[in-house]
């Protein structure tokens, strides 16, 4: 039981007084019948207001003139909300919303702050009335009983107020009474509390406590069920380089980072607005700002990130990219809106990032060029309409051909001009590019089952991305494509761009090498573009580097580009690994590639990417020279 507390001058009203139990007679039918509902409301998850009415009307009914409220306690705020209330005026309820625990702070606010019970025997001359003493008398309240709510383990969780027009001592029965309901109060609460903790969860991100994407699609549902909804902008942050201090700084202190990103991005929030982690280092803003409001609404959000972060004693400079477009849920789905905002924000980063864009007419028409190629190439992919197509790779040595590289090509009505410089980052973007892959890669193991004696032994090279090899299963089906065709897996060159291939040790790493172990052969794309090093190349059995055409465009410049070319030439033979230069054009370049040491050439010098039958003859024709 819990003890009552009452003020010196409410021990001298009880003498006086004397209790009131006679007058009180307890039904415990009354008691179980409001138990059983109220558990009820609690079972099917009633709100907690209509749950604690239930409480404050049932209370009445046993206790018919006393007029009860229940009060939660908010501990982000530390104040006494409104909880559930019957007979009290609800001008009452919204004059106590709020109150803040204290010594002094009538019986309710007394009661929370001792966590016991405080009797006001008589309000109009109780000290701990001082403050409320008219409230009271406007509302007819003489004597005011409050327990505090509490969990098992003795946490604040509300408040259960009596109160009553005369002044009164409550009995032993009267506090019985108020026991037990105060026991369905806490249930009702801690049930409330630990809903509202997993519906929390549900819609919010774990790490940095912004909504996730079930409350972004919730949010979205809402607008776009609306019959009149609001013009809206959308916009897609992006942190820039995040993944550079995610690999330099470690998980943990990123994650510190990302916590900080997202504290302040909440901090610049508005009413009325919805921001959510989107995933990764991305987030998400709808808002209502339009038009000449957008530059003050983002100018807060960037001017969030003009602070360093301070972080695990480091000092970390940290900024993002935006991408913003108008959003009217009755014209325009989400899901485009979205995508809108994703290619404004790509378009910020390529312009130097830390800026935020307007999806303007320009990136809509963009936007819409890619999502057509985008459904062309999906649709080639499914027919097996992506082709191979052939360029030879020359010995500078001998000038025969020793090799080609499948490149591929779109067939079929309007694929003509899409050239693959235009559908291979769209490919990569799309998640299209494991489709592209498979198609180049079934095609060339056909063609070199087909041609038979008129290729030799050349083998060819089919490009991969670093998506398609860390996929499980990529060297099974390889080595069934292959199986299928009826060739080597020796046959089979898999090119992977430098770029790609961030890491030593590590998945792309590891699926090298089990491709290796199959059988098949692996060159290093790009080199001398990227992030490799003599440490990284000694570690893969690469059979070939091929230097970047960008590279072979400097030889002769009479500058740098000669050194630079023949450092990366010597590097790769350090590590006893033959150079294939790319994107060789003239005769002047063959010639000081050579002298230069440089193995192989490839380029439109010999011959430009060629349909496979044109391909199959021109390397025959060369084989018989």
């Amino acid at each position: 039981m819990e003890q009552t507390v009452q003020t010196e001058h409410a021990a001298q009203a009880v003498s006086a007084i004397g209790p009131a139990a006679d007058a009180l007679t307890l039904s415990a039918d009354q008691l179980l019948a409001a138990q059983r509902e109220v558990l009820s409301l609690v079972a099917r998850g009633a709100s907690v207001h209509e749950t604690l009415s239930a409480i404050a009307r049932f209370s009445e009914s046993v206790l018919p003139e006393m007029r009860a409220s229940v009060l939660i306690y908010e501990p982000t705020t530390r104040s006494l909300r409104k909880g559930g209330w019957a007979a009290l005026p609800s001008e009452f309820t919204e004059a106590v919303d709020g109150l803040v625990p204290g010594p002094v702070a009538g019986s309710c606010g007394t009661a929370a702050f001792r966590r016991e019970r405080v009797i006001s025997v008589d309000v109009t001359t109780d000290p701990l009335w001082g403050a409320f003493r008219d409230f009271a008398a406007s509302h007819g309240i003489r004597s005011a009983w409050s327990s505090p709510i509490l969990s098992a383990d003795g946490a604040l969780l509300g408040v259960f107020g009596m109160y009553y027009g005369d002044c009164r001592v409550p009995s032993a029965a009267e506090l019985s009474v108020a026991d037990h309901f105060v026991h369905l109060a806490a249930i009702a609460i801690e049930r409330h509390r630990f809903d509202a903790e997993r519906d929390w969860q549900s819609t919010h991100d774990g790490l940095t406590g912004l909504g996730n994407r079930r409350m972004l699609d919730q949010a979205v549902a809402r607008w776009s069920g609306m019959s009149d909804p609001p013009r809206l902008t959308v916009a897609l942050l992006d942190l820039d380089h995040f993944r550079l201090h995610n690999e330099n700084l470690g998980h943990r202190i990123a994650d510190l980072l990302l916590r900080e990103a997202a504290r302040r991005i909440a901090e610049t929030t508005n009413i009325g607005e919805c921001a959510s982690r989107f995933g990764g280092d991305q987030f998400v803003l709808i808002t209502p700002a339009q038009g000449a409001t957008l530059d003050e609404r983002f100018g807060r959000v960037m001017a969030a990130f003009d602070r360093p972060f301070d972080v695990a004693d480091m000092r970390v400079r940290l900024s993002l990219s935006a991408g913003v477009v108008d959003w009217h849920p009755s014209e325009t789905e989400f899901d485009d809106a979205l995508y809108q905002a994703e290619q404004a924000c790509k378009a910020a980063k390529s312009r130097g990032r830390e800026r935020w864009i307007a999806f303007g007419a320009a990136e809509r028409r963009a936007a819409d060029e890619r999502r057509r190629i985008a459904r062309i190439l999906g649709e080639a992919i499914a027919e097996r309409r992506v082709k191979a197509h052939l360029q030879p790779i020359v010995s500078l040595a001998t000038g025969r051909t020793v090799a080609f590289e499948a490149l591929a090509r779109l067939a079929g009505p309007g694929c003509a001009e899409i050239m693959p410089g235009t559908f291979i980052p769209i490919a990569e973007e799309s998640a299209l590019i494991d489709g592209v892959g498979a198609c180049v890669l079934r095609d060339t193991c056909r063609l070199l089952a087909e041609a038979g004696p008129a290729l030799g032994a050349v083998t060819a090279s089919v490009n991969v991305s670093l998506r398609q090899l860390v996929r499980d299963g990529f060297t099974r089906t390889a080595r069934e494509m292959v199986a299928e065709a009826g060739i080597s897996p020796e046959r089979i060159c898999f090119e992977v761009t430098e770029s790609e291939w961030l890491e030593a040790e590590g998945p792309a790493r590891d699926a090298l090498l089990e491709l290796k172990d199959a059988g098949f052969r692996l060159a290093l794309d790009d080199f001398g573009t990227g992030y490799a090093s003599l440490n990284q190349l000694q570690q893969i059995p690469f059979d070939h580097v091929k230097l970047d055409r960008s590279m072979i465009a400097r030889l002769g410049d009479g500058g740098s580009g000669d050194a630079i070319c023949e450092a990366a030439i010597r590097m790769a033979h350090a590590c006893r690994v033959p150079v294939t230069a790319e994107g060789v054009e003239t005769e002047a370049q063959a010639a000081h590639l050579k002298r230069l040491g440089c193995d192989r050439g490839q380029g439109y010098l010999w011959a430009r990417p060629l349909p496979p039958l044109e391909a199959v003859a021109w390397m025959a024709s060369d084989q018989k020279r």
